[in-house]
Formats: structure tokens, C-alpha cells, sequence
């Protein structure tokens, strides 16, 4: 969001740092963060939660270490899915027990790995996915921790401008139907630990009423289930999910109505026996960092088509696929501009021989002018790792990071790898 940021002269500031100084010093274009944004993002979902919940940071929105480091020192576990997230947890001094490891697609290596390094929680998808975890607990002689992904039925909504991601058929987490039958072998099984339930209610959800319906509907259930199996839950997991929001005008997610439901959940599960050492879990991502976040290119051409303007930039969808194709809204603006009047209606292109490699929508800025910087804004989760970064060769931007007033680069821009000609014997 432009409101997380401040500006000085006309030019857009990044944790007090002027963007236009750190382009300059990174290169164009470049990814830039504020960790001020991401500690109030924390501190305000952190807040708004009852006592014994602990936040997990979901690595995918942003997989950068600094990153990661951020969250981690704010006291956050980590959400990974794959095995490289949970290397880059372990590595930002994330404490294995505080690691959950979700994804529908988890390879046998990947399983050995999260069964190796002990972490907190291997979030089960299927039946066959819990015997590639009993076969690899057995292989590398230590004890699995284990929670089954509930693939509940708790709204016929849309997600009010997000995806919901349980309910009906899904490619993620266990049916209800079927979900009792794997907790009694988990309790059953010599190489696994069975330590609770995880419910993942989609992403970019705006509505309160919506992640209510999903955290009420995880706790019923598991609820129901430990009271039938008489088995202690030490860990329960309501996912994120979390949106912010894109649309001008549109009104920031009310963490306060997001979160009342999940208040009384806790307290009504805490009154059973069964949850008395319970750890809740919520895994946000985009909410975390995405507002912390902005992509800055440089206008290299003004250009004019049938009566149309157009402006082309040194980045586009190579880099920033997401905000310029699949989303129509993400708040632009000339961050060495800001202030004046947007007043020319322009279509954007990025330097791509590719038709798609242009805004989906036309937006207003001041006139535009060589050299100028366009900002993308909300782009601090789902930007760089979510991108074609090698899409027509060119040459990967730069992350930078601003914390306490110091600007740090966090990740070099990066030329395209070429080809490697390597013999296989075989």
C-alpha cells in the first residue's frame, strides 16, 4: 500500500531512505522492503490474537533470508513449502520445533529431510503421502511429527476477492471422511508422532466472515475428533490466508473482526482436556510483507500509438508477474513524483518482445518523462520468487532491504545462467 511508505520533495522514502538513492545504488530495477512495515504488520496480527498463539511467517510470499530473519527475530516460526524453505527457516535461526512443512507435493527426499531435521510439523496431504513419512521416519531412524491437513467444507463463498483453498475436491489435504482413519494409525505407528490438525483457508481473503467460518469449522472438527480418540492435541494450525487490500479505496482487512471468532475458539478449546497443552498456529504471508514492498523500474521510452501513450520500462513481467498480468490493481505511482498531479493516462509495457508484457489495465500518472521511476506498490510478497525470471534472458533485478535506516542489498542482480553441456554416464 502507497500509505506505507512516506515521501520527501516529491520522492517516495523506504524506511527513511530515499528509493531514488537506492535505485541508484542497486540498479534498475530493484525490489525494495521496508522491515518497519513488516514488524508493524506483526505487531498489529500479533496483538489482535489471543494468549498461546503463535505466528508462523509463510515463507512463500517472500522467501528472501533477510526476509525470513526479520520474522524470526520478532519471535515468528516458519510456514515452508518445500524442502528448500525449510532450509532457509533453519538458516534464519528459525527453531526446528517452530518449522511447519505443508505441500501436496512433497518428494521422498523432501520427506527425509523435514523427518531428518525433526522439524515441529509435517503437514500430511494423503494417505500415500503418511506411508512415504512412515517409510521415511524408518529409514533415517527418527520419529516423524505429523498433522493432518483437513480438507473441510466450511463456505459456498468465493472468498470475497481471494481463492478459497478447502472444500469439495481439492488436490490439497485429507477428507473429513477420511482424516479419522489416519489419526488412528498415526497414534498407532512406531516412527511417527501424531501432534494435530491444519486447516489452510485460501489466500487473499478480505472477508472476517470468511476465515471465521474455517477456523470455527477446524475447531468443531478437531474438537469432535480428540474427544472420540481420546488423544491430546498439542498443535492446531488455522492457516493464513490473510488479504490485503489492492483497489483504490478498498478498505484494509478489519484484523480486529478476523480475529474475534479465533478468541473465542481458544478459549472454549482450552476448557477441554484434550487441548491443555495446545500450541495455535497461524501461518500469514502476504499480510506480513506484502505492504513492506515495492518494484521500481525506469521509464526508458515515451512513446505515442493511435492516439494512445504508451511509457516502457526497464522491468515487466519477467520480473513482476503477478501485479502486472494476474492482478489488475496493484497502486502504481512515479516514486520520484510523488505529489504531483497524475493527470496523463498512460498504458505501461515493460522491455519484453512479448504481448503480455504490458499493465492489464491503463493507469493515471503525471506526464511522464524519461528516467523517470515507476513504483508498483504491495509487492513485497509474491513479486521476485513469483516471476519468469528467465523468461527472454534478461538480467534478474536486485532486492534491497531498509531496517533502521540503513539500506542493505540482499540479493545482487543476477545475469542468466547459460546453459550447462554436462554427460551423463548411464
Amino acid at each position: 500500500m502507497i500509505s506505507s511508505f512516506k515521501t520527501k520533495e516529491e520522492t517516495l522514502l523506504a524506511g527513511g531512505a530515499p528509493v531514488a538513492q537506492i535505485v541508484r545504488a542497486a540498479g534498475s530495477p530493484v525490489y525494495i522492503y521496508d522491515a518497519e512495515v513488516m514488524r508493524r504488520q506483526y505487531t498489529r496480527l500479533a496483538k489482535a490474537l489471543p494468549r498461546g498463539f503463535r505466528l508462523f511467517y509463510s515463507i512463500k510470499a517472500n522467501p528472501n533470508l533477510s526476509v525470513v530473519k526479520v520474522f524470526k527475530k520478532l519471535g515468528a516460526g516458519a510456514e515452508a513449502a518445500s524442502s528448500h524453505e525449510v532450509m532457509t527457516a533453519i538458516k534464519a535461526g528459525v527453531p526446528r520445533g517452530a518449522i511447519a512443512y505443508a505441500g501436496p507435493g512433497k518428494s521422498d527426499s523432501e520427506i527425509e529431510l523435514a523427518v531428518d531435521h525433526r522439524i515441529g510439523a509435517i503437514n500430511v496431504e494423503s494417505v500415500t503421502e503418511f506411508d512415504r513419512i512412515v517409510a521415511a521416519a524408518g529409514k533415517t531412524g527418527k520419529l516423524a511429527n505429523v498433522a493432518i491437513r483437513l480438507n473441510l467444507d466450511y463456505t459456498h463463498d468465493d472468498g470475497a476477492g481471494g481463492h478459497v483453498m478447502a472444500g469439495g475436491p481439492r488436490k490439497f489435504g485429507v477428507d473429513p471422511d477420511m482424516a479419522e482413519d489416519l489419526a488412528k494409525r498415526a497414534m498407532k505407528e512406531k516412527w511417527v508422532r501424531f501432534v494435530g490438525f491444519h486447516l489452510f483457508p485460501g489466500t487473499g481473503i478480505m472477508n472476517p466472515q470468511i476465515l471465521a467460518g474455517a477456523h470455527n469449522a477446524l475447531a468443531v472438527y478437531a474438537l469432535r475428533l480428540a474427544e472420540k480418540l481420546q488423544t491430546r492435541i498439542g498443535y492446531l494450525n488455522f492457516g493464513g490466508g490473510l488479504g490485503i487490500p489492492y483497489k483504490d479505496g478498498e478498505p484494509e482487512l478489519d484484523i480486529h473482526a478476523a480475529t474475534a471468532g479465533i478468541k473465542a475458539i481458544a478459549k472454549e478449546l482450552r476448557r477441554s482436556k484434550w487441548f491443555q497443552d495446545v500450541m495455535f498456529v497461524m501461518e500469514p504471508g502476504r499480510y506480513l510483507v506484502g505492504p513492506s514492498g515495492v518494484y521500481v523500474s525506469t521509464i526508458i521510452d515515451v512513446k505515442t500509438s493511435r492516439g494512445k501513450t504508451y511509457v516502457i520500462t526497464d522491468g515487466g513481467i519477467h520480473h513482476a508477474l503477478i501485479p502486472i498480468v494476474m492482478n489488475k490493481s496493484f497502486p502504481t505511482a512515479l516514486v520520484n513524483r510523488m505529489g504531483q498531479k497524475a493527470d496523463t493516462q498512460v498504458r505501461v509495457g515493460g522491455p519484453l518482445c512479448a504481448t503480455p508484457d504490458q499493465f492489464s489495465r491503463e493507469i493515471m500518472i503525471p506526464a511522464p518523462r524519461m528516467g523517470d521511476l515507476l513504483g508498483i506498490f504491495n509487492s513485497g510478497a509474491y513479486g521476485y520468487s513469483a516471476s519468469m525470471l528467465g523468461f527472454l534472458s534478461h538480467t534478474a533485478p536486485a532486492e534491497a532491504l531498509v531496517d533502521d535506516g540503513r539500506v542493505y542489498i540482499i540479493r545482487e542482480r543476477q545475469a542468466p545462467v547459460m546453459g550447462v553441456k554436462k554427460r551423463l554416464k548411464i
